[in-house]
């Protein structure tokens, strides 16, 4: 359970500047990145062992996690400056593997280290 917290703070960096990209493209990303953290999830407890009523505490938590990844992703200017590396840090992290979700150093992809650094610079000016 806590790499599902590391996890869901990797993916709460994205929120941070909630500057986006194309509401498709970036949604496309963020479902990749939610159905991956969902197969790692799944995967880590064991999916043999995953009684029903685990699933069922376990899934509203990443499907929240997923909501508020997602929410306001349509209302963002597909022309943004922070579009195009927003939706490269979701894919970079989308195609980690799950062991990579297990260090929380290999989480920060070198995409999501630009993105942060970009979007830093913006909310300072």
């Amino acid at each position: 359970m806590q790499n599902f917290r590391q996890w869901a703070l990797a993916a709460a960096l994205l929120t941070t500047a909630a500057l986006p990209a194309s509401a498709n493209e970036l949604a496309e990303s963020a479902t990749q990145l939610c159905d991956k953290i969902k197969q790692c999830t799944i995967a880590q407890m064991g999916e043999a062992d995953l009684t029903p009523a685990m699933r069922q505490r376990i899934e509203p938590m990443i499907n929240s996690m997923c909501y508020s990844m997602r929410a306001g992703i349509e209302e963002v200017p597909t022309n943004h400056e922070l579009y195009q590396p927003a939706v490269a840090c979701m894919k970079s992290m989308a195609s980690l593997s799950c062991d990579d979700f297990q260090d929380a150093n290999r989480v920060q992809t070198p995409e999501c280290k630009d993105y942060q650094e970009q979007a830093e610079a913006a909310m300072d000016q």
